[in-house]
């Protein structure tokens, strides 16, 4: 999906989140565990992960480094 694409589903499903990037290569900024799964579920299927303050980080391609040095593999998703 382009990142107008997910501007447009996140319009339509109320979707709060901060979207950057362009093209295919986006990244959306969610508030909390509800706002992203109701974000896998009505807007895409991506895999992502969650900050240490608490917000989730969801990308297309995103692949855990599965490292314990990782931020991100210890609350991927």
């Amino acid at each position: 999906m382009t990142k107008s694409q997910i501007k447009a589903a996140m319009k339509v499903n109320e979707i709060n989140g901060e979207l950057t990037g362009s093209g295919t290569s986006w990244e959306v900024e969610l508030a909390d565990d509800r706002t992203m799964r109701a974000f896998c579920r009505k807007v895409a299927k991506v895999g992502g992960y969650k900050t240490g303050y608490g917000a989730w980080i969801m990308r297309p391609g995103y692949v855990s480094k599965g490292d314990w040095n990782d931020p991100a593999s210890q609350h991927h998703y």
